[in-house]
């Protein structure tokens, strides 16, 4: 029995591990919509039309967003998880660098929801408790006759 208590802390352990690099696997990305966003910036101050402005535009809105998703991920808040999901099953279609970081961070998610590090949905935890309490009722169990002040009189 000790093994599998071992075995279950090395697989969280592990987890950990991953959703953590997924995470700074984020901050690249962050990092590359600000570069993005740099150029779109270099470009349009070269003389540039205000059509030139989407790219920076994008860029940084991408890097914020790919930021707070990094962040709230190594935090291992669900939103983010799911956030994290789109973004990488997104990144997969883009050949050949996406689809790499998009399948790392698609595995690392998994192998995180599989060791139960994010907390299950509201409504999973509703039935769980519904069912701790019906146990609870149908656990009690009268072997012996009840012995009260109404028998005895």
């Amino acid at each position: 029995m000790t093994l599998t208590r071992a075995g279950r802390a090395s697989e969280i352990r592990n987890a950990r591990r991953l959703v953590q690099a997924a995470g700074l696997i984020f901050y690249v990305l962050s990092a590359q919509g600000l570069i993005a966003a740099g150029v779109g910036a270099y470009v349009y101050f070269q003389g540039g039309h205000a059509s030139d402005l989407v790219l920076p535009a994008t860029g940084a809105a991408l890097a914020v967003a790919y930021a707070v998703v990094g962040y709230f991920l190594r935090r291992y808040w669900v939103w983010a998880r799911n956030f994290a999901f789109v973004f990488s099953a997104i990144g997969v279609f883009f050949f050949p660098i996406g689809t790499v970081l998009g399948s790392v961070i698609v595995l690392c998610i998994d192998r995180a929801n599989r060791a139960g590090l994010f907390p299950p949905p509201a409504h999973v935890l509703a039935q769980q408790e519904e069912a701790a309490t019906a146990e609870e009722k149908a656990s009690v169990l009268r072997l012996e006759p009840d012995f009260s002040a109404e028998s005895a009189g």
